[in-house]
């Protein structure tokens, strides 16, 4: 933590443009071998052209990205502690909303979609502001709200983005009840049918910010372990000491900080 208060305090001086820290070309990753022939049959295909993923930084998945590298990076890391502690889901979140946690849950998934013998599912949990699909490009016919609402079926959510071991299930609409529903038996029982469906699959769930409401400390009981983004030049010392604080008792896995510079780059 010391690290990260020493990159925060620094920032308030000099800040850097760039969403992504670089890193060293250090990792091996096993990508690109498909373990099986999956065929979607239910979920509804995406098709978003390399161009305008790289519009969106969603990079993971390119190789001649230097960025991507930080992701490879940060997947091992996580499949390391989650498969040590046989967990198979994961929530990201952090102190406020516009701090790239959606972007580091996107790109995390993709970048562990793309190792043999894994498949992902991310869930976009933010009931007030989903945007994972606007990552994506798309416009989804249902979403998560629709579900929990009782007006549409599990099978009608999945969308598989361009990415072949990778599946969706995003947000549609807006709800001032997000907290209630997030904690309804309704969406208990979803969370323990997705972790039993498959014994491949990672869950990753983007939930809203710790300072702005009580929805992801409502939700995060029901997930394996989590993940806290903050901010270089935006989230300060205290928003990060309360929401580590926030989330003692939850299995915290890390921290990243995003838009860090070689120099203060911690993945904690």
């Amino acid at each position: 933590m010391d690290r990260i208060k020493k990159a925060l305090d620094k920032s308030r001086t000099r800040k850097r443009q760039g969403d992504l820290p670089p890193a060293p070309l250090h990792v091996a990753a096993r990508e690109d071998q498909a373990f099986e022939d999956i065929e979607y049959t239910q979920s509804r295909r995406v098709d978003v052209p390399q161009a305008a993923l790289s519009e969106k930084r969603l990079i993971a998945g390119n190789r001649a990205d230097p960025r991507a590298t930080g992701f490879r990076i940060l997947r091992t890391k996580v499949l390391q502690t989650m498969r040590e502690n046989d967990w198979t889901s994961i929530a990201v979140t952090g102190p406020t909303s516009g701090i790239g946690k959606t972007l580091v849950a996107i790109n995390l998934a993709i970048s562990i979609s793309r190792e043999v013998n894994q498949t992902v599912l991310l869930v976009d949990a933010d009931l007030r502001h989903p945007s994972i699909h606007q990552y994506f490009d798309f416009s989804p016919d249902f979403g998560l709200l629709d579900y929990l609402r009782g007006d549409a079926e599990l099978k009608n959510l999945f969308v598989n983005p361009v990415f072949k071991r990778l599946v969706l299930i995003p947000g549609r609409g807006s709800t001032g009840e997000s907290s209630e529903l997030l904690s309804s038996p309704r969406m208990i029982n979803l969370v323990k049918d997705l972790k039993n469906r498959y014994d491949s699959r990672i869950i990753v769930f983007d939930l809203p910010a710790l300072l702005d409401t009580d929805d992801a400390m409502v939700f995060l009981p029901n997930v394996d372990s989590t993940l806290m983004v903050v901010e270089y030049g935006r989230s300060t010392h205290s928003e990060a000491q309360d929401s580590l604080r926030m989330l003692e008792g939850t299995n915290l896995i890390g921290t990243v900080l995003n838009k860090a510079d070689e120099e203060v780059r911690d993945y904690h």
